[in-house]
């Protein structure tokens, strides 16, 4: 005997159906493989159980929710801002159904959301705890606030230099951007664009990228804007990476951060300079920040007007009360000086006319004596020279008839040694190229030299050379 397929499934659904009828079981697991028939509300996905220490699959079957279930669904994203999707973990309210060809699955009942708020909770917390317990120096707890190191920066005076971290395709970006640019005070930003994905968490590498390429620009940004348009609790979950939390944190340049979520702050807004709502409120934020700058300067402008003017009538009043004390004090001082004027003239007039009076006297007395020096002195000099001339002729006479006496006895010297007294005797001069000369180093055989006589120039050609004696004008020994 033998059954057909749907025989024996129809078997195993009345068996289950009588095992099952009417339970319910709220059972933990993680939704994947969703789908939804929106022309029907049919909601079609798997329940999976992973292993907390490797992650694998343990378990799964077929889930599936329609009707009521639907609305449940619904009322969960409303309650949670998070979508009915793959990888969240939930807690539901199901049933078991056996159908012949779809075979086993479980329908969906209900679903509670503080569960799912939960475990997204518990696991940010404990994201939180790990930060703030392995990194002390960067990230401390303070009551409800962390601090951080890019907490701790000082936003520029001004921020103009900014760089954005968004989807390229992000709507609030584009906000940020317009109320930026169409700010009413004519502000100008230069904003550089670093696009990347921006939801769920498995993208939180590719954050991380772009997080590092502004660092590795080299540019010298005011202040780092992360922003996104909203979304649902999941899509937040990149923002509760502890990487991208540890990095924000570390990061040298301010960030602000505009994520676009209503409820609670994620770890990277925690872990940010400042945080804002929106992107828009985050543009907001930075104009507000860049016009405070500015009402300080008008403040600083207006300040110093109304000092400058305060302080240019406080110095012309004084410069009207001295000018008016220099003129009363310059008009004492000119009658004053004016009196001693007339004075001192009246004394310097009797004085002059008194000392002129004695000048002349004395001129008088002196001229009289200059007049009769000149006369004396010389007279005086006349009778020296007198005195000493017989004295000085003899000595002039004496002295002259000396040198006479040695100047002839100089004549008759060079007379003797003249050359022409020496031809005259018998010698001769002997020259060698046109110089004269008695080296006999300068004649040699064939050379020819001049000899000159008394009367006469000779030239010859040397025939020999030998020495001489030299003793033919030595006088006798013995007379």
């Amino acid at each position: 005997m033998h059954l057909t397929l749907s025989q024996l499934n129809g078997i195993i659904q009345s068996k289950l159906n009588e095992a099952f009828f009417m339970q319910h079981f709220w059972i933990v697991a993680d939704i994947t493989e969703h789908s939804f028939k929106q022309k029907t509300g049919y909601h079609y996905f798997e329940f999976v159980e992973k292993d907390v220490r490797t992650n694998l699959i343990v378990a799964k079957i077929k889930g599936a929710a329609w009707g009521n279930a639907s609305q449940k669904i619904r009322d969960f994203e409303k309650s949670t801002s998070q979508k009915f999707t793959n990888n969240i973990r939930v807690l539901a309210k199901v049933n078991i159904n056996f159908h012949k060809v779809f075979g086993l699955s479980l329908e969906l009942l209900e679903i509670d959301p503080s569960f799912t708020l939960g475990i997204i909770e518990t696991k940010r917390q404990e994201t939180l705890l790990r930060l703030v317990t392995n990194y002390p120096a960067t990230i401390r707890k303070v009551g409800d606030e962390y601090k951080t190191y890019n907490s701790s920066l000082e936003l520029p005076l001004v921020i103009s230099n900014i760089a954005v971290i968004s989807s390229q395709t992000s709507a609030g970006n584009e906000d940020f951007k317009h109320t930026l640019i169409n700010n009413p005070y004519g502000f100008h930003f230069e904003i550089d664009d670093y696009f990347t994905v921006v939801q769920n968490e498995i993208n939180a590498v590719l954050f991380l990228e772009r997080l590092l390429d502004v660092f590795r620009s080299g540019k010298k940004y005011d202040a780092v804007i992360i922003n996104r348009g909203g979304g649902s609790q999941t899509d937040f979950l990149i923002f509760d990476n502890f990487k991208i939390g540890l990095a924000v944190a570390k990061f040298p340049i301010p960030i602000i951060t505009g994520i676009g979520h209503q409820k609670n702050q994620t770890i990277t807004d925690l872990m940010a300079h400042t945080s804002a709502k929106t992107p828009t409120k985050a543009a907001e934020l930075i104009i507000t920040h860049n016009k405070v700058f500015e009402d300080r300067l008008l403040s600083f402008q207006q300040s110093i007007v109304i000092n400058s003017q305060s302080f240019l009538a406080k110095q012309n009043f004084v410069f009207n009360k001295i000018n008016s004390e220099i003129v009363n004090n310059s008009r004492t001082a000119l009658e004053r000086c004016k009196n001693n004027l007339r004075i001192l003239k009246q004394q310097f007039t009797t004085s002059s006319s008194r000392i002129i009076t004695d000048v002349k006297l004395e001129l008088n007395s002196k001229r009289f004596a200059i007049s009769n020096l000149p006369a004396m002195l010389i007279n005086r000099e006349i009778k020296e020279v007198s005195r000493f001339s017989p004295k000085l002729i003899s000595a002039f006479n004496i002295k002259v008839s000396t040198e006479k006496r040695a100047l002839k006895n100089v004549v008759a010297l060079i007379n003797v040694i003249s050359p022409e007294n020496i031809l005259r005797k018998g010698f001769a001069i002997v020259k060698s190229n046109g110089e004269i000369t008695s080296d006999p180093n300068r004649f040699s055989p064939a050379s020819e030299i001049e000899i000159i006589l008394r009367s006469q120039n000779i030239k010859a050609t040397v025939n020999t050379k030998s020495d001489y004696h030299g003793n033919d004008f030595n006088l006798p020994t013995s007379l």
